[in-house]
């Protein structure tokens, strides 16, 4: 599941700001604590040096007064636990004043940097001076450096609850704005997939800020728009005759499908008429087959205009029409039937040429001549030729009786 996750794109964003924090974070941090415990060092180290200066400055041994307020500003220093000892010594490095723990002042070494013996401790020596400028002696001081050491433990503590804090808000950033970058793109795959499925009429639209994305959607949009139109297109061009325009035989054989499933809800029956030009070869081969192309248009014309609209016209091939007649009864269907033999015997003015054709017309009739598809497009064939023989065309309606006729 977590392997997984980090080869989605919010995974992979989540990565990569967990790749380059661990980069960058430690020297971050650590540039900017390296230079908090300096300042700390530093500003220890500077204020110890300068009171060492100040305290120095009062150690004239003619001045009662100036010893007494150097005495007085030691005493409260090692009180204040800042100062853990000081001494004054002569020339001659004889004692001469001693305050607070003598231990720190055993060593007698100077310290020139801060925590630089490891004993926490700074040592510093200050020479003193008469104000003739003559030297009398130093003046030793000890300052505790741990207060300071803990104010560098304590910024760390603090660091790195700040880096934990920081870790934290900038990886939820991270995911949230993952998601809402990779919202929208799995909304696009969720619709896309949609549409691959054969759904096209799913819009490609999401709601995001990100103009990026927004462009990627529309353009996937108007390129879904675009094949919807073309698939209709072709779906049409490949279920319709190109020449008149009428439904193709497959088409007819999905409408006979669902007239006959919606017979059964229904009492009437569905009439199936197989339409055969007449004297077209002749014309066709006469006048060219650019006027046997207008022949056919103008009966395609013809045939629409005699059917309902629940009505289906076809063009099988050549010069062969078919029309479905659902939810219909025997007598309506006769009755439509000669209505189209009638209009298909008037004259047509073809090319500034009067052409008349005439139509052989077969009927058959579910449930009552047959049950399947394929047996009521065979029944209604066999009564058209049955319309054929009889040398004028017109209108059978399929009986047994054709059989045994069309045998012999």
């Amino acid at each position: 599941m977590i392997k997984s996750y980090f080869f989605t794109l919010t995974g992979r964003f989540t990565l990569s700001a967990f790749i380059m924090h661990l980069l960058m974070i430690p020297l971050l941090f650590a540039g900017v604590f390296y230079l908090v415990e300096s300042n700390y060092r530093n500003n220890f180290v500077n204020q110890v040096r300068n009171d060492a200066l100040i305290l120095a400055s009062f150690s004239d041994h003619t001045n009662k007064y100036a010893l007494q307020y150097q005495k007085k500003i030691i005493e409260d220093a090692i009180a204040g636990g800042r100062l853990l000892a000081a001494r004054i010594v002569d020339e001659n490095n004889q004692v001469l004043s001693t305050w607070g723990d003598d231990l720190p002042l055993k060593k007698h070494v100077e310290d020139f940097f801060f925590g630089e013996h490891d004993d926490t401790v700074f040592n510093i020596i200050v020479p003193r001076y008469n104000t003739d400028y003559i030297l009398r002696g130093e003046l030793i001081l000890s300052y505790d450096e741990k207060p300071t050491q803990e104010q560098i433990s304590q910024a760390y503590h603090y660091g790195a609850y700040l880096t934990i804090a920081y870790i934290g808000i900038t990886f939820t950033l991270t995911i949230l704005l993952g998601r809402q970058v990779t919202s929208p793109i799995r909304q696009l795959q969720k619709d896309s997939n949609e549409i691959s499925k054969g759904h096209y009429d799913t819009p490609l639209h999401v709601n995001t800020p990100i103009q990026d994305i927004k462009q990627l959607a529309e353009t996937l949009e108007y390129m879904r728009h675009e094949l919807v139109e073309k698939n209709s297109a072709l779906h049409y061009q490949t279920m319709h005759d190109h020449l008149t325009g009428l439904p193709n035989r497959p088409l007819l054989h999905q409408r006979i499908a669902v007239a006959i499933s919606e017979k059964r809800q229904n009492e009437k029956g569905v009439a199936l008429l197989l339409i055969d030009l007449d004297r077209f070869k002749e014309i066709n081969d006469t006048l060219g087959h650019q006027t046997g192309d207008e022949v056919l248009k103008a009966a395609a014309l013809r045939l629409r205009s005699c059917v309902r609209e629940s009505d289906t016209a076809a063009r099988l091939g050549g010069d062969e029409f078919a029309v479905l007649l659902p939810q219909v009864t025997r007598d309506k269907a006769m009755e439509i039937a000669q209505i189209i033999s009638a209009q298909l015997q008037q004259p047509s003015n073809i090319n500034d040429t009067t052409l008349q054709v005439g139509a052989s017309i077969g009927v058959a009739l579910y449930p009552e001549h047959a049950t399947k598809i394929t047996g009521l497009l065979h029944y209604a064939d066999i009564a058209m030729y049955a319309s054929k023989h009889k040398r004028q065309g017109g209108v059978t309606l399929y009986s047994k009786s054709l059989e045994s006729s069309a045998s012999t």
